[in-house]
Formats: C-alpha cells, structure tokens, sequence
C-alpha cells in the first residue's frame, strides 16, 4: 500500500495484551538500544518522534511523500510496529514487545547485553511496590538462563495483572 500525501499518525495500544500491560513505551531508552540493529535507526527514530508529537496534537499529521519517511513507514509496517487503518491513517502500537531469542541471535554483543539490563530492569520496577520509584530498584546478578528468566518474569506479571482489576487497561 502506497502512503497518501497526507497522513494521520495515531497511538493504540498493542493488539498483545501482554505486551500492552508490559510492553516498553516509545520514549524507553529499550526502544533505541535494543530495537536499532533490527529495525535501523529511521524506524527507531520514527516511534520515538510519534510519542513526542502525541503530546502536541493526536493524531499527528505529516506528509510522507516529500521524504524518504514512506520506506520508514512500510518497514515499520512490515515489522508489526504499527498497522493501517484506514488509507491514510497509521495506528502505531504504543509498547514495544522485548527481543525474541531469534532477534537477540542477529544483534551485536553490546545489544544482547543491553537488552538483559534494561528488561530486568523494567521488569523489577513493574512488580516493584506502588510506592517504589523507579530506578530504585538494585538490579540482581545476570541469571543462569536469560530467556527462561524472562518468560517466567513476563508469566509471573501476567498472572498478577490477571488477579488484579481490568480497570485502567484502556486509553
């Protein structure tokens, strides 16, 4: 689908509930470190530059067709990071899901490294307290197995947003 002259750019949440409720928002630092070597840095700047101008105006409005912002917009298309909703309407997911093992296997050590610390992170300060700020939270030593850490951390947080109210999961 070829983008129209002009283009209206707007949030949802991601179609995966649990990326929704533990996903990563647009302005984490994740999204730069950690997506850049798969998606390239046009696509990474996009998402970031789409949260900030939601502050100014949803949704946004640009003009496609006088950039090279019309491969950006496929390619993070391509990469399930937004959806058309209409012709001339893009719906870009607010999260961003963390690497999948394949993922991890293509980007640089310095990434794969990144990547550990900043969802360990993120996860403990979504299971931290209420009453904990972020970046509070000392991080514990690298575990034995990352990916099965992960998948039981991202389990563990599902189960407890499963016990709590649904309230608040809309935007």
């Amino acid at each position: 689908m070829e983008p129209p002259t002009s283009l209206d750019i707007h949030p949802v949440p991601h179609p995966s509930l649990e990326v929704h409720r533990a996903g990563f928002p647009l302005e984490h630092p994740y999204v730069e470190q950690c997506w850049t070597p798969i998606l390239g840095p046009s696509s990474v700047l996009l998402l970031r530059r789409a949260a900030y101008l939601w502050r100014e105006q949803t949704p946004a409005q640009v003009d496609p067709q006088r950039s090279p912002l019309a491969r950006t917009i496929q390619r993070v298309v391509r990469f399930r990071f937004a959806q058309w909703s209409e012709p001339t309407s893009l719906a870009i997911y607010s999260e961003v899901r963390p690497l999948r093992e394949r993922e991890l296997e293509r980007v640089p050590e310095w990434c794969a490294r990144q990547h550990e610390v900043l969802l360990t992170r993120h996860l403990d300060e979504l299971q931290a307290p209420a009453a904990t700020k972020p970046g509070t939270v000392e991080r514990s030593p690298d575990p034995p197995d990352p990916a099965a850490e992960m998948v039981t951390r991202l389990s563990q947080f599902a189960a407890s947003q499963r016990a709590e109210p649904a309230a608040g999961l809309g935007r």
